[in-house]
Formats: C-alpha cells, structure tokens, sequence
C-alpha cells in the first residue's frame, strides 16, 4: 500500500503544483510541511491537495475515503502536518 498511496499523494501534488507559483510549489520529500508555521502551502491549497488526494484513491482503487475527518483532528499529531504524515494517514484509509 505504501507505494500506491506515495504515488496517489505525489499525482496529487503534481495536480496542484499546475496551478502554483514557482516559489509556493509543494515539495514531495516526505518532511515538506504542509500545516505548519514553517510551511509556504496556503489554506487553499492545502484543501485542494486533500480533495485531489480522495479524489485518485477512488479512481486508483474503487474506494471512496474521507481523508479529513473527526480522527484526523483527534490524532496526537496532525496526519496534514507534513507530507509524510499524510503518506502514513493515506496508508491507514487504504487498509
């Protein structure tokens, strides 16, 4: 699963990369910060990741997920804090 959801989230990155300036492009390491004081990705943005993200799982997969709902916000740590969390919280819906 790991290697289909790190593609879905960098398809996902590339989608929305289309429409952003050079200088607030979304890295795809996985320690890009995505929702973080440290982070150039705007609340748009970070939205729009998010649904491209729910959108490729079902083209990709047939499964519907919700990727931000009440547990995302429970979680010790934020699964949008970086791209690497959202690789680990992508993972978790496609199990």
């Amino acid at each position: 699963m790991h290697n289909l959801a790190k593609q879905i989230i960098d398809d996902a990155i590339d989608e929305i990369n289309i429409d952003q300036d050079a200088a607030v492009q979304i890295g795809k390491s996985l320690d890009t910060p995505l929702l973080s004081p440290s982070s150039n990705v705007d609340s748009l943005a970070l939205v729009r990741l998010l649904l491209e993200v729910e959108r490729l799982v079902e083209e990709k997969t047939g499964k519907a997920v919700v990727v931000v709902d009440e547990s995302a916000f429970e979680a010790a740590q934020s699964p949008f804090a970086t791209v690497g969390t959202l690789l680990r919280h992508v993972e978790s819906l496609l199990t």
